[in-house]
């Protein structure tokens, strides 16, 4: 079983309440890292679930504070279940403080005509070493990268207009949509590759949207998911990100959208946190 599967692991204490110890095992800068936050989540909404042939379809969450260690709590509403639909909602807190909070919804397939016509990126699975990610977030240690178009840099003032690249788990196993959620929040963020000056940040929304269930040659047999990440503006500290991920045989496996706040700080400042040089995505 991978960190992943483990740490995703929520223990059911009540009707759709789940619980679990937090540690540093998917730690960001200051707090617990925002993809597995939003991987807890789905957790929880999986859990409550009571229809099995109901899977994701959407997910959306707000970050209210930094997620810490400590006694994990997810307390989750079926606000309708339906034949076809599930809706939820959910709170989630650690250690009694409310951390973030949000809505989900689960339905089955529907026999209907099909189609896909977004752009597939570039699709050749790299063969090189992966590289180290810059984002100075610990969870990254668990990641094997391949960053593609300039996204391996931070601050580096290109007037670059897309990123991301090629991510797996460094542990293979469990690589499914909790993943996803990792995936889209780990590759350097085009807007902190277009920025020049120093900068703190982290998540405020996040929104998935599910269009196919991870295949096996992922979740199971480790091949990477490719990524692909775009800005449209950063404006008086919000930016937001979209990103696409794809399978390497050319299947929109998740989109995601989510916002961040940006704010400049000095040199010095960022100098008296230590190590730190740009607050990874997503710490919420």
């Amino acid at each position: 079983m991978s960190a992943l599967q483990q740490t995703c692991a929520l223990e059911a204490v009540g009707d759709g309440v789940f619980e679990r110890d937090l540690d540093r095992t998917w730690w960001g800068w200051n707090g617990q890292f925002g993809g597995y936050v939003l991987a807890l989540a789905l957790e929880a909404c999986r859990g409550a679930v009571e229809d099995q042939s109901h899977r994701e379809l959407s997910l959306s969450m707000n970050f209210l504070r930094r997620v810490q260690e400590g006694r994990f709590r997810a307390e989750v509403t079926v606000e309708r279940s339906g034949r076809t639909i599930t809706n939820l909602s959910f709170r989630m807190s650690v250690e009694g403080k409310l951390v973030a909070s949000g809505i989900a919804m689960f339905g089955q397939a529907r026999d209907s005509q099909e189609f896909q016509v977004a752009e597939i990126p570039d699709l050749e699975i790299p063969t090189s070493a992966p590289n180290r990610s810059p984002i100075p977030a610990p969870t990254m240690d668990r990641l094997d990268v391949w960053p593609v178009h300039g996204g391996g840099e931070l601050l580096t003032g290109a007037e670059v207009t897309e990123g991301g690249g090629w991510m797996r788990l460094h542990d293979k196993g469990g690589a499914d949509e909790r993943f996803g959620f990792i995936a889209a929040d780990g590759c350097v963020p085009v807007a902190y590759a277009r920025f020049d000056k120093p900068q703190i940040g982290g998540s405020l929304d996040f929104t998935a949207y599910f269009r196919e269930p991870f295949p096996v040659s992922i979740t199971t047999e480790g091949e990477p998911i490719r990524i692909v990440l775009r800005s449209a503006r950063a404006r008086e500290g919000y930016v937001d990100e979209d990103a696409e991920l794809w399978s390497a045989d050319g299947r929109l496996l998740m989109q995601t959208r989510q916002t961040r706040y940006s704010e400049i700080v000095d040199v010095d400042a960022l100098d008296a946190m230590g190590d730190m040089r740009l607050m990874p995505p997503s710490t919420g």
